[in-house]
Parts: structure tokens; C-alpha cells; sequence
């Protein structure tokens, strides 16, 4: 997929860091569970890039718990 800088945001998503950690993973270990590549992750927890829908949906899948409670709903 392609990734769009011009999305940043600035804000660190603190609930997708704690999600991960609680379920005693690192963020390296996370991108393997979902297929993703590090930097991408690392970019997402802080705040750099705005993952699409589908990307959104796959972390909180990996993580089982609701996109909303990892990512701000948007309109």
C-alpha cells in the first residue's frame, strides 16, 4: 500500500501502545503478528501516519479488541 505522509496527525496513540504492551508484545513483534513492517507500526503509535480503514481493522482484530477503541472514528 502506499504510504501517505501528509496525513500526520502529531497525536501518539497512546491506547494502540498500551493494547500492544498488554498483550505483552513489542511493537516489532506486533508488525510480524500483522503482517505489517515496523517502521509502519512505529509510525502509527506515534502519531507520523493515519492508517487506512482496512489497517485500522486488522490491528484491532490482532488485538481483539473494537477499532474504536484503538483509532478515533472518523466521519
Amino acid at each position: 500500500s502506499v504510504i501517505r505522509f501528509y496525513d500526520y496527525r502529531g497525536t501518539m496513540n497512546f491506547d494502540l501502545l498500551k493494547a500492544i504492551r498488554e498483550k505483552g508484545l513489542r511493537q516489532r513483534d506486533f508488525a510480524k503478528l500483522v503482517d505489517d513492517h515496523e517502521s509502519v507500526v512505529s509510525w502509527i503509535v506515534n502519531g507520523i501516519w493515519v492508517p487506512d480503514r482496512m489497517r485500522k481493522i486488522k490491528y484491532a482484530k490482532a488485538l481483539g479488541i473494537r477499532m474504536e477503541d484503538l483509532f478515533e472514528v472518523e466521519d
